[in-house]
């Protein structure tokens, strides 16, 4: 090995092991490699004139008291371990991905945090990776949700083949893409139709389709007119669509505040010591759903239509369990 190329490997093997958290020595690394504790001193030299023109975030230092040389790192720039432990239970929680995608994902978070802090997040991980259960799909959607991905960003036309559970099977879609959103598991396409026209986009959940081709073809939408998830998703519950209602309703549970956080644009009309009147904007057949989860703690007063639809349900319900 010439003169450059053990300068070389010296310089490296010693910025690695203080990436990774690493104290070093001037002599310790001399005899390592069998050199001078000035030639030494010229590589650490080389490491910070390094990471002061290259780098934002890490310095090299001396610490006086430990006689060492360490790499001091901006925390800022790193995920700290509290920050990747609430991250990786909200995906655990998720079950979004297989499990072989999501032990991936988790390793990877784990390796943006500080060096010193790797073996504490993962003892803390284990047990989540170890134990996470996989949805029945068990499909990677990475490379199809980039696909979409892409295709909403271009406003290209997407041929798809898709199969719902029930289905023998597979059917043919040309779809307009408009977004993709995440919810109770699952991500789900929404789409317009080509073929005909309905007053609100369809959706499709992302693992049942089998197939996804882009087409040359480019579709326009009016800026005033486009599609943004966020508006979406705030009024709509268990990603059923419908007719864009403004429902009324009573309520008389422990918690007014799981109702605004579940849906994001209900507001507090009128409250009683009895009971709190909420007035939401959201889409009809999901919140259908969602008012018959909370029982008797809810009553539908507007629109009278599904006040009506929710008291057939209440009324078939009870024969049940007569």
């Amino acid at each position: 090995m010439s003169i450059q190329q053990n300068q070389t490997y010296r310089v490296l093997s010693m910025y690695e092991r203080l990436s990774k958290g690493g104290a070093l020595t001037k002599s310790n690394e001399a005899n390592r490699f069998g050199v001078g504790e000035k030639t030494i001193q010229r590589d650490l030299e080389s490491i910070r004139t390094f990471l002061e023109t290259e780098k934002v975030n890490q310095f090299l230092e001396y610490n006086r008291t430990e006689k060492v040389y360490k790499l001091n790192v901006d925390n800022q720039s790193f995920l700290r371990k509290e920050e990747i432990l609430a991250v990786v239970k909200i995906l655990v929680e998720s079950r979004a991905f297989p499990k072989n995608d999501m032990k991936q994902i988790i390793n990877k978070l784990t390796d943006q945090a500080l060096p010193w802090d790797r073996v504490f997040i993962e003892k803390l991980m284990m047990n989540e990776k170890h134990l996470y259960v996989d949805l029945k799909h068990e499909k990677s959607l990475f490379d199809l949700l980039w696909t979409l991905a892409e295709a909403i960003h271009t406003k290209r036309v997407i041929h798809v083949k898709y199969r719902r559970e029930h289905d023998k099977e597979e059917k043919q879609h040309i779809l307009k893409p408009l977004g993709i959103v995440f919810s109770e598991y699952y991500f789900y396409l929404i789409a317009d139709q080509t073929k005909r026209k309905i007053d609100f986009p369809t959706i499709y959940r992302v693992d049942r389709i089998a197939s996804c081709e882009v087409q040359p073809t480019r579709f326009r939408f009016p800026y005033q007119d486009r599609f943004q998830e966020g508006e979406f998703r705030q009024r709509i519950q268990f990603m059923y669509t419908g007719d864009l209602l403004t429902i009324k309703f009573k309520f008389t549970g422990a918690s007014p505040q799981a109702v605004l956080d579940r849906l994001p644009t209900a507001r507090i009309i009128d409250e009683k010591d009895e009971y709190i009147m909420f007035k939401a904007e959201v889409f009809g057949n999901g919140i259908k759903m969602w008012l018959l989860s909370q029982g008797e703690y809810i009553e539908v007063l507007e629109p009278e239509e599904l006040r009506k639809q929710v008291m057939e349900s209440v009324m078939r319900m009870a024969e049940k369990y007569q």
